[in-house]
């Protein structure tokens, strides 16, 4: 298959697929008792369970009547959690994930592959560059524009060194010797 099917397929699979993408609606419930009605209606979360107590004394007559409704929780809410990890990422950890799948991508796909200069050693720093920009901000906090530049910084330094030293055995080579 040509990669773009393949990544087609992905997508539409993970759209299809995820059934919790949307969160999920609350629950509700009614009662009748007599002339007396209620109703319940559960938090915008159905993870939490809702309960609702109706009581009522009539003193005359001596009619006592309790009611009590509990709407459990329905199910994990996959989808809020995901989306509460996903908007506390920092914009750091954002571009650690860019930076390492440029990474991941320079090892195999050819113009990414040229654009790094060929070497595998550099798409591993570049990948690792990557993890630390996705680790560290959670390790160390208040950092990250430190974090950001050391490591950002650190791969274009190993990547022009390389490239250098790469040219510069290529010029050694062809300069005649005496």
């Amino acid at each position: 298959m040509k990669p773009k099917t393949n990544l087609l397929l992905l997508l539409t699979a993970l759209v299809v697929g995820g059934c919790g993408m949307l969160p999920l609606s609350p629950g509700h419930s009614y009662f009748s008792a007599g002339s007396t009605k209620g109703a319940l209606q559960q938090s915008q979360n159905p993870k939490t369970e809702s309960t609702q107590k109706y009581r009522r004394v009539e003193e005359a007559g001596k009619t006592t009547e309790e009611i009590e409704t509990v709407v459990g929780s329905a199910q994990k809410d996959t989808a809020r959690e995901m989306a509460a990890k996903l908007s506390s990422l920092k914009g750091v950890v954002w571009v650690g994930i860019l930076v390492f799948l440029f990474g991941a991508a320079s090892f195999a796909w050819p113009p990414l592959k040229v654009l790094v200069g060929g070497s595998v050693t550099t798409s591993l720093v570049i990948s690792v560059a990557g993890l630390a920009l996705i680790v560290l901000p959670s390790i160390i906090v208040g950092n990250e524009i430190l974090i950001l530049c050391v490591a950002l910084g650190g791969a274009v330094l190993y990547w022009f060194s390389h490239r250098h030293g790469k040219l510069q055995g290529i010029v050694d080579t062809l300069k005649p010797k005496v």
